[in-house]
């Protein structure tokens, strides 16, 4: 079991970084799209588009990341004074919830994802018409991503929460 948790908790933390090559290729991409407008007078039709999906595909994907790392936000001003087992009971029902929004996330981002390649779909108002579908590809993805790294600490919040030991 802890293999598989350690798996797991790779797979959130080598994909985490992979996608935050995303934000550089993001910067790059506003910097050149500025120096051709202003400098050069030479304004592009994708730079901006293309950023959009990329900053659309690093907020979905970077998910999983921040749940390993436990960063996204917790309202903790009654939470915090529980033991950490009471925490993990607390936790172990609020989990519940986090898998049912992650998997109607997963579904409806995976119908979307399978019409948008289906139908080829593309930004229709842009000149350029990129493609949207690799961009909803990554919607069911980190979904799948962020389910597999809820599960695991899913397994690790029932085991405080039952015996009272950790699971490393």
């Amino acid at each position: 079991m802890k293999r598989v948790l350690a798996a797991i908790d790779f797979l959130s933390e080598w994909s985490g970084k992979l996608v935050s090559v995303l934000v550089f290729l993001l910067t790059f991409l506003l910097l050149y799209d500025v120096i051709m407008r202003f400098a050069f007078n030479s304004p592009t039709i994708w730079c901006h588009e293309l950023a959009l999906h990329f900053f659309g595909a690093y907020a979905v994907l970077a998910g999983p990341y921040v749940l390993l790392h436990h960063g996204h936000v917790k309202i903790d001003i009654v939470y915090n004074h529980f033991s950490k087992r009471g925490r993990a009971i607390i936790d172990s029902f609020t989990y519940l919830l986090f898998f049912l929004f992650i998997g109607i996330l997963f579904w409806y981002g995976y119908v979307i994802a399978a019409r948008a390649v289906e139908l080829q779909q593309t930004v229709s108002p842009s000149p350029w018409a990129s493609p949207l579908w690799p961009v909803k590809l990554t919607i069911p993805l980190a979904a799948l991503l962020m389910l597999l790294q809820g599960l695991a600490h899913y397994i690790r919040t029932l085991k405080l929460a039952i015996t009272g030991k950790e699971l490393s």
